[in-house]
């Protein structure tokens, strides 16, 4: 057998690595809101697609939020959205709902 002593001379460099990769994992802090581009990346949609379910779906103030001119999606209300049922009606048909009766 034919031991590599530049790989073993190598192995306390590896482990080193490993140390810092794994810190930087723990101290992660993630992301909470999300542009259109990042939201249709997390979600697996095309941005198009992400811009006709905040027309369709997404409520603004709970989903997304308008600053300064940009869009930005509340990732913790992205993953609520996407366990809720699919069987439940969409928000803003109950608000059309809700609203056609106070008329």
């Amino acid at each position: 057998m034919n031991l590599n002593i530049e790989a073993v001379n190598q192995i306390p460099q590896i482990v080193e690595m490993v140390k810092v990769l794994s810190e930087k994992i723990e101290n992660k802090v993630e992301k909470r809101w999300l542009n259109v581009a990042e939201t249709a990346y997390y979600l697996g949609y095309s941005k198009d697609h992400i811009h006709k379910l905040k027309a369709d779906h997404f409520i603004e103030g709970k989903h997304y939020y308008k600053k300064a001119g940009r869009v930005l999606f509340d990732k913790l209300e992205l993953d609520k959205w996407v366990t809720s049922s699919q069987n439940m009606m969409k928000p803003k048909e109950i608000a059309n709902m809700v609203l056609k009766d106070l008329i």
